[in-house]
């Protein structure tokens, strides 16, 4: 076994040397990615999983106390992790790639996927059913845990990002042009929202919407390109919220990839190391305070106890224990020297 030294770094940007990681005996000879870019992270209680380039995926059972890097069985890129219970869970990622686990990440599992487009969002509303989506409006359907997996794509040429039910019923798909889609009947029918900055293809203007949450089933928030925000009060209508004065110049300029909620506190992430925090209710988005480095964020994620992570581009990962009051950088780093660095900027 080789193993792995994971350091963080504070809000004083001082080292510290923390913890252990492990990498199995019969690694390939490509070292782990550890400064490729992470998509993905999904957090269930104690346990996180982070998922990226080149197959990647990375497990903590103890809060990123110990890390281990979970065999994919792929070098696809991979996109999204949603689990339904601390054993059971998928991962969605490029060329209709999906994986299935039953024992907590310990073996990854190829299910057959009718489609070779880029899978970059999954959803189980149950150990059965689950949704997938992606480029090409590529919606795929099981109701079997992923044995099978039905097409169920819309007519329109559009990269469908991200998707969210908040009851086995009722769910959204936003996307490329600012699409919104929504369904009220489990998925048999997608249909069209009146978005208010979708824009035509021929338009040639850029208006993508790259993800949404949905605190509570009432209101829900989705963001995307240039640091838009839209917010819904019922699920029916959106509004642009951005607008008039609601964020201080500055603080929605850039792009935003994804969004998280902790404790009635909204959170998204995204380019040039952006972080914006707001009351749920209050729109009074801001700058965090803790200086996050130039580069892309792209994923972000809560347990209800506080404990959080930001995962982004080069191997980025930081880490919080107290609901994003303070976060520290993790840095994994090999016992052996010049193998596998994850760099701190």
């Amino acid at each position: 076994m080789r193993r792995f030294l994971v350091y963080v770094v504070g809000l004083t940007l001082g080292l510290v040397p923390w913890f252990s990681f492990t990498w199995p005996a019969e690694s390939p000879s490509r070292e782990p990615a550890f400064l490729e870019n992470f998509y993905g992270v999904k957090i269930r209680g104690q346990r996180a999983w982070i998922v990226g380039y080149y197959g990647t995926i990375l497990y903590s059972g103890d809060r990123c106390t110990s890390w281990e890097i979970q065999k994919s069985g792929t070098k696809e890129a991979l996109f999204q992790a949603d689990f339904v219970s601390d054993q059971e869970g998928w991962v969605a990622g490029s060329y209709g790639t999906i994986l299935h686990s039953r024992d907590g990440g310990k073996s990854w599992v190829p299910q057959s996927s009718p489609t070779k487009e880029h899978l970059l969002s999954i959803a189980f509303t149950s150990p059965r059913e689950g949704w997938a989506v992606g480029s090409r409006g590529t919606i795929l359907y099981t109701n079997d845990g992923g044995a099978t997996w039905v097409n169920r794509s819309i007519s329109e040429d559009v990269i469908l990002n991200r998707i969210q039910f908040i009851s086995p019923e009722r769910g959204w798909i936003v996307g490329e042009f600012g699409v919104i889609y929504q369904t009220k009947d489990g998925g048999k029918n997608w249909l069209k929202q009146k978005s208010p900055i979708e824009v035509d293809f021929v338009s040639g203007e850029s208006r993508n919407l790259f993800d949404l949450i949905f605190p509570d089933s009432k209101a829900g928030w989705a963001f995307g390109l240039d640091g838009v925000i839209l917010r819904t009060q019922t699920g029916d209508q959106w509004t642009v919220i951005n607008q008039n004065g609601a964020a201080p110049k500055g603080v929605t300029d850039h792009h935003l990839f994804a969004a998280a909620h902790t404790n009635g506190t909204l959170w998204a992430v995204g380019e040039r190391g952006a972080v914006i925090v707001s009351q749920i209710g209050k729109e009074d988005w801001r700058h965090v305070s803790f200086k996050f480095p130039p580069q892309a964020l792209n994923s972000i994620d809560f347990s209800p106890d506080g404990f959080g992570l930001i995962v982004g581009n080069r191997g980025a990962i930081f880490r919080t224990l107290n609901g994003g009051r303070q976060w520290q950088r993790i840095r994994i780093v090999p016992q052996a020297s010049g193998k596998g660095i994850g760099q701190v900027p």
